[in-house]
């Protein structure tokens, strides 16, 4: 026996039209209600004919996930992270994920806009967009429905969901401050993504406020990984005037300069305190266990699906703009 939302609505009393409201997740039902009616959706084994219901609705309940083609990238813990918190929500609301990696230095212009007229997805996300990257203008002055995670652009019709990137960069160099340190070393990550420029500023705004001064010997620009802020960091080890302390853009960097240091013979923290930003999960069991900066990366990507799906429903217009708040986490490395 087939069971259709009639035979829902019935056992649930309420309206067929507030069954199809919680199945498409447009227009409003009271929380408990929506609970409710999902629950017997469960009991009764209830499956919705997606392809009847891309039929009438003209949406193909998809939506496309663009991320950077790399290396490393089932290894990058903020893509895991953000692609968990979407998926968690998209199962909840019947829609499917592709997620398509795409070089964003060597896409043909255009090539955003193909999956637009392709019309396999009703919106867009696009993880860890660079501010040079020749398409995304394009993506965005198109109108169709899409969300930037990990890039912040204040402008008309630009949607984007981000960690507040300045304030968690000032929250992790005022507890160093706080713990006696003055002289503070930055490892900076790539200044092509938003959220290495914007820790950087954070790192400027904490010596104005302390009136320290702005030593380049003392900042790194370089790639977000392990590896270049092993090699590096070794510089800070030559300097006469060694910092007492590093903060890093984020866990993996932090990772490779306790390496460094540590190999070097120095001790952390008692010689050099190290910080990150991120809090993956590796962190927690290193030796010594990693202060740092925790990003809602999880809430970032719920927050991403729900924001797109506003957009999709007409529930909301753009610009949608939404930063998530930092969290410091206190362990042994600093």
């Amino acid at each position: 026996m087939n069971i259709t939302i009639a035979d829902i609505a019935e056992k649930a009393k309420v309206s067929r039209m507030t069954v199809s409201r919680v199945l498409s997740g447009n227009g409003y039902v009271a929380r408990e209600t929506a609970e409710k009616i999902k629950k017997i959706m469960k009991e009764m084994n209830y499956h919705p004919n997606l392809i009847a219901r891309s039929l009438s609705s003209q949406k193909s309940q998809t939506i496309g996930v663009l991320i950077p083609k790399t290396e490393k990238l089932f290894l990058d813990n903020y893509i895991a992270q953000v692609l968990s918190g979407i998926s968690d929500v998209a199962q909840e609301r019947d829609y499917k994920i592709m997620m398509v990696p795409v070089n964003q230095y060597s896409e043909t212009k255009g090539s955003y806009l193909n999956f637009v007229r392709s019309k396999l997805f009703d919106g867009i996300i696009l993880l860890k967009a660079k501010i040079d990257d020749p398409n995304l203008q394009e993506l965005v002055e198109s109108g169709f429905p899409n969300i930037v995670v990990n890039y912040r652009k204040n402008s008309d019709n630009f949607n984007f969901v981000d960690s507040e990137n300045v304030k968690g960069a000032e929250l992790a160099l005022e507890y160093l401050y706080k713990n006696g340190n003055k002289k503070i070393a930055f490892v900076a990550g790539s200044m092509d993504e938003t959220n290495a420029r914007d820790r950087l500023q954070g790192y400027k705004n904490f010596l104005k406020k302390h009136e320290l001064p702005y030593n380049e010997d003392y900042v790194i620009n370089g790639e977000f990984n392990k590896e270049t802020a092993y090699a590096e960091s070794k510089k800070f080890l030559k300097l006469k005037n060694r910092p007492t302390a590093v903060f890093c853009s984020d866990d993996y960097m932090a990772l490779g300069v306790i390496e460094q240091l540590k190999e070097n013979g120095l001790s952390v923290p008692d010689d050099i305190a190290v910080m990150g930003f991120d809090n993956i999960e590796i962190g927690e069991f290193y030796r010594p266990a990693l202060t740092t900066v925790k990003q809602p990366m999880y809430e970032i990507g719920k927050s991403s699906f729900e924001a797109l799906l506003s957009l999709i429903n007409n529930q909301k217009k753009s610009p949608i703009r939404i930063m998530l708040k930092t969290e410091l986490i206190i362990r042994d490395s600093a």
